[in-house]
C-alpha cells in the first residue's frame, strides 16, 4: 500500500550528480518543501536556511550510506520532500544490521552539531539549553567577545550556528522518535522485529502510531502548526501501513523454528 510519505517514483525535474562515488537524486519537491520550511527570511538568511538544510541532509543520508557499507551494502540518495533516504541496492537482512543503519544518519548530524558548537563558543558564542515539545534544543546567543576571537558576532554569522543546531540537534532528536518512517521508527522496528518476529512489525506501527498522535497533539497547545501537520500525517500514514499488515501473509512458526 502506497502511504502519504512514500516518495514519488516520477523522475521529472531530478537534479542528480554523484559524490563521493555515490550517486544523488534531489527531487523537485526537497527545495519546495525547504523553502516552505524557512519561512519569511530576508534572502541571505534564506539561502542559508537551504544550504544548511542541503548540506546537512546530505550528511545525514550519507551517515546510512557509510553503514549500509559496514555491511558490505552499496546506496543511492534520494532527497525528496519529506527529508531524505538512503536507498540500498539489495537491503541489509539482519536486524542488527538495519539498527546501526537507521542511527547512522542521526549520528552523523549530532558531529556536525557538535562541530557547531565548538565553532561558536570560540567565536565567544554562549550555547543555549531548552526545550520545545518536551524535546531538548540547543541555540547559540551573542556574548562578550574576546579581543583575540577571530569572528566577531553578526546576525548572519549567529544565523548560521543556529539553523545548523536547529537541523542536526534538534531534528536529530526528533528523528530519533520512534516514529515510521523516521529513523528512530526504523530502529525501533528492527528491535520488535529482533524480540517478535511474528508481529514485531504490527507493533512497531502501533508504537509509531501513538508517539506520532501524542507529538501531534502536543504540538496544539505550542501552537506548532507544522509539528500539528507533520505528525498528523505521519500517523495516518502508519495506521495505513498497520491496515496493510493485516494482509500481508506470515510464515508459520515451524517453518521458523526448523
Amino acid at each position: 500500500m502506497t502511504t502519504l510519505v512514500d516518495c514519488p517514483q516520477s523522475r521529472g525535474g531530478e537534479w542528480t550528480f554523484s559524490l563521493f562515488g555515490v550517486p544523488v537524486r534531489v527531487k523537485f519537491w526537497f527545495w519546495i518543501a525547504v523553502l516552505l520550511l524557512g519561512g519569511e527570511q530576508e534572502p541571505v538568511s534564506m539561502v542559508t536556511w537551504i544550504a544548511v538544510c542541503f548540506g546537512s541532509i546530505l550528511l545525514h543520508e550519507f551517515g546510512h550510506v557509510y553503514a549500509f557499507r559496514l555491511f558490505g551494502e552499496d546506496a543511492e540518495v534520494v532527497l525528496y520532500g519529506w527529508g531524505g533516504m538512503a536507498i540500498p541496492r539489495r537491503g541489509c537482512q539482519s536486524h542488527l544490521a538495519r539498527f546501526v543503519v537507521a542511527l547512522a544518519g542521526p549520528a552523523a548530524g549530532f558531529c556536525l552539531a557538535g562541530l557547531t558548537m565548538i565553532a561558536a563558543v570560540l567565536s565567544g558564542a554562549r550555547i543555549h539549553f531548552g526545550f520545545h515539545l518536551f524535546l531538548p534544543t540547543l541555540a547559540a546567543w551573542p556574548a562578550m567577545v574576546h579581543e583575540s576571537s577571530s569572528l566577531p558576532p553578526s546576525f548572519h554569522w549567529y544565523t548560521l550556528l543556529n539553523d545548523l543546531l536547529f537541523v542536526n540537534f534538534y531534528w536529530g532528536i526528533v528523528n530519533l522518535l520512534p516514529v515510521f518512517p523516521l529513523d528512530g521508527g526504523h530502529a525501533s522496528r528492527a528491535l520488535f522485529e529482533q524480540h517478535d518476529p511474528y508481529s514485531g512489525r504490527r507493533k512497531s506501527l502501533i508504537l509509531s502510531a501513538v508517539v506520532a498522535s501524542l507529538m501531534a497533539l502536543l504540538g496544539i497547545p505550542e501552537g506548532s502548526l507544522y509539528m500539528v501537520v507533520l505528525f498528523g500525517v505521519l500517523a495516518v500514514s502508519s495506521l495505513q501501513s498497520l491496515e496493510s499488515e493485516r494482509h500481508r501473509p506470515y510464515p508459520s512458526r515451524r517453518m521458523n523454528e526448523s
